[in-house]
């Protein structure tokens, strides 16, 4: 997971997460859920939409101790993949798992990647720990390609507010995050929600986003991919009638 750096222990403004929360993130029932619970989500998602990453280079921001990472791989083979967390040590347990990944330290409102050099990128609960979060948002947009996805899940105000009384002080409590601020956001960077879908009873939002190209909808743009699909199944089909 990512947030802003800095220094002192937890309950301080700059730390970029404290010990209550890395063990969750790092917890087994963590793991379980990501694996039955939020990639089936964005599994399902990407299917109806006709939306393959075999081809495509994929990031993760904010891996964490990177099973978000061995996910990815295991289910949708991405030509490329690039895993970044701010935090070094989990950096280092993303490393060990032993994807084959580029893993790198970065900052989710400060990538180091090019413009345009991404088709897709997973954001797992990354967000509303970061102060400045929409910047993080503007440069998942930045590096994503036009017509690239955004595979996002975030809390609701409900669950924040939980956060804060369980573990105290957090990132989330003074940076106006909730998800009605983030759809807006959303559109405001030119991502467009294709599909959103409640996770964890209604305390998240699983969102399936795409980058628009200048004011295209996001529904031209997969109405697009899944045409030129159905016309490459039509061809392959025509070039076998005429073999046989």
């Amino acid at each position: 997971m990512s947030q802003d750096s800095g220094s002192g222990g937890e309950g301080q403004p700059g730390t970029p997460i404290g010990p209550g929360e890395l063990r969750i993130m790092n917890s087994r029932a963590r793991e379980l859920l990501l694996k039955y619970w939020d990639f089936r989500l964005f599994d399902g998602a990407m299917r109806r939409h006709g939306i393959d990453l075999s081809d495509a280079v994929v990031l993760d921001a904010g891996c964490g101790s990177g099973y978000s990472t061995s996910l990815i791989w295991e289910m949708f083979r991405p030509r490329e993949l690039l895993a970044c967390d701010v935090v070094p040590e989990q950096v280092e347990r993303a490393r060990a798992r032993g994807v084959p990944a580029t893993v790198f330290v970065g900052d989710i409102t400060s990538l180091h990647l090019a413009d345009h050099y991404c088709d897709a990128a997973f954001v797992l609960g990354v967000l509303h720990h970061c102060s400045n979060w929409r910047e993080g948002l503007a440069q998942i947009a930045r590096v994503l390609r036009d017509g690239g996805v955004l595979l996002l899940e975030e809390p609701d105000k409900q669950h924040i507010a939980l956060e804060r009384a369980l573990l105290g002080w957090t990132s989330t409590c003074d940076s106006g995050f909730n998800l009605e601020a983030l759809r807006q956001e959303l559109a405001r960077v030119g991502l467009g929600i294709i599909e959103e879908r409640p996770l964890y009873f209604g305390l998240f939002g699983s969102f399936l986003c795409t980058k628009m190209t200048g004011h295209t909808p996001p529904e031209h743009i997969v109405a697009r991919r899944l045409l030129r699909t159905f016309s490459t199944a039509s061809d392959m089909a025509a070039s076998h009638e005429v073999r046989t």
